[in-house]
């Protein structure tokens, strides 16, 4: 049986089922709710148990609407949507609220090839029209979102993490990029922080791990990599992890019960979409190969709660296909 997905284009049925392997229940994982709009490179937070996914790519260009995912009770809600389209922003749960920074804002005519392998946009200052600074605040007490101050500059592509009382900006592409910006949500404004992150890249997988900041993977100067730095904000400076088995980019990873998850990704030549699951057990430092992800795909929503790592939306096809392949498919992985 294949699992629900949108998809949307004009490919062939001979073509699909070529391209994207059968869903069948892998050990582990677990089918979700699917979302009622399949897409990609949206933004997800968890705010408790509510997984808020927003945003995302589409034929027309990026999109505003917003779903909340409930992973306690395996439901869909409507989130009030994004005051302007948005895809390949960062965001970041709070103290309660959801802030979202940068991101790319153009219609679908002015979209730049991102990540292209001819147009290598590792390299951290590249800038391109449509990319934007602008940052909003949503708070669920409220129901509406709020403009606060823009980042330094445009930026897209980028990690948006909470550690503290402040909230970093990581990666991506962008005037100063390579630079690490930290958020004050009590005065509203950003300053640059630490030192340049080594290896700038886009299309990384970022988490907090006590205090400090793990940028995995991604593409670096057009080329995805298998490092993982870590920054840490009380000290600005950056170290060395354990790297992934693998190199990639485009995919996503969540902080569950003392591991790192990783799953997902994408090869644009030739195209392809990994399901591969890799988990870091943080006590020994060491890489294991957990179940693979049923659907392979890259440009999901990933976040972990509730005993659940849970991989929303995405797209089964790389590079070109992305947008005409657009998934609704949620995978959950279980510990219990």
């Amino acid at each position: 049986m294949f699992r629900t997905l949108k998809w949307r284009g004009i490919f062939s049925l001979a073509f699909l089922l070529a391209a994207v392997p059968a869903g069948a229940s892998a050990s582990g994982w677990s089918d979700g709710a699917p979302m009622s709009t399949g897409r990609a490179f949206a933004g997800g937070a968890l705010l408790g148990s509510d997984l808020y996914v927003i945003g995302g790519d589409s034929t027309s260009g990026p999109r505003t609407v917003a779903e909340i995912y409930d992973m306690r009770g395996n439901i869909w809600r409507a989130a009030p949507a994004l005051p302007v389209g948005l895809q390949q922003f960062g965001i970041a749960a709070h103290g309660g609220r959801l802030f979202v920074s940068g991101g790319y804002e153009a219609p679908a005519p002015q979209r730049p090839g991102f990540m292209a392998p001819d147009d290598p946009a590792g390299v951290a200052d590249k800038v391109e029209p449509g990319d934007t600074a602008n940052g909003w605040v949503y708070d669920p007490r409220v129901g509406t979102w709020l403009s606060i101050a823009g980042m330094p500059s445009s930026r897209a592509g980028h990690g948006l993490v909470s550690v503290g009382s402040r909230i970093y900006a990581l990666g991506g592409r962008g005037g100063g990029a390579s630079r690490v910006w930290a958020y004050d949500p009590g005065t509203d404004s950003w300053d640059v922080v630490g030192d340049a992150m080594p290896a700038p890249r886009i299309a990384a997988a970022y988490v907090p791990v006590d205090g400090r900041i793990y940028a995995i993977g991604g593409l670096s100067d057009g080329t995805a990599i298998s490092r993982i730095d870590i920054f840490d904000p009380s000290t600005g400076k950056w170290t060395s992890g354990p790297a992934l088995p693998a190199p990639r980019s485009g995919h996503v990873a969540a902080v569950l019960d003392g591991k790192v998850h990783v799953t997902g990704g994408e090869q644009r030549v030739p195209p392809r979409t990994y399901g591969d699951h890799f988990v870091l057990d943080l006590a020994s430092n060491r890489w294991e190969r957990g179940a693979p992800m049923p659907t392979p795909r890259h440009g999901a929503v990933a976040a972990a709660a509730e005993g659940k790592f849970v991989v929303v939306g995405g797209s089964p096809g790389a590079g070109v296909y992305t947008v005409f392949t657009e998934s609704d498919v949620v995978d959950i992985y279980s510990t219990e």
